[in-house]
């Protein structure tokens, strides 16, 4: 008989892992099992029932992730190493949307070099958050 349970124990683990919690939406957030996925603007937070475990979250397939692991009880390094690469994205489109709104400002007060050196700096930042967001999301896809 222990050899049957193990067995189903298995197979729902691996059913649980292949399939995800879907989402669900609720007053305050979404539910992801246990989890909560909580929007404030453009950012989100991850509790686990009364446990903020993931804060500032950018990318929407990133918390949804986050949240199904935090849910299957699959919190490993990969979810830690999804949660940095989040940040990362978030760092960089930061860094470029400040640059673009210096850039916008050197440009209205006719700093032209000022302008052309922030508009290279505004480039190369918002090519390395396309580049974090591809990153990011690969790894929410698995």
């Amino acid at each position: 008989m222990t050899d049957i349970s193990k067995r189903l124990e298995q197979t729902l683990r691996s059913a649980i892992q292949k399939n995800p919690i879907l989402p669900v939406k609720v007053a305050d957030g979404i539910l992801v099992g246990e989890a909560k996925i909580v929007s404030d603007g453009a950012i989100k937070h991850i509790w686990l029932r009364t446990h903020l475990i993931y804060k500032e979250v950018s990318l929407n397939a990133v918390a949804i992730k986050l949240a199904n692991l935090l849910a299957t009880g699959n919190q490993s390094i990969t979810a830690d190493k999804l949660y940095r690469a989040d940040q990362e994205y978030g760092r960089w489109f930061i860094d470029s949307q400040l640059l673009r709104a210096q850039y916008q400002s050197a440009i209205k007060a006719k700093d032209h070099d000022r302008a052309d050196m922030l508009w290279a700096r505004y480039c190369d930042s918002k090519d390395r958050t396309i580049l974090a967001k591809k990153k990011a999301e690969h790894l929410a896809a698995f």
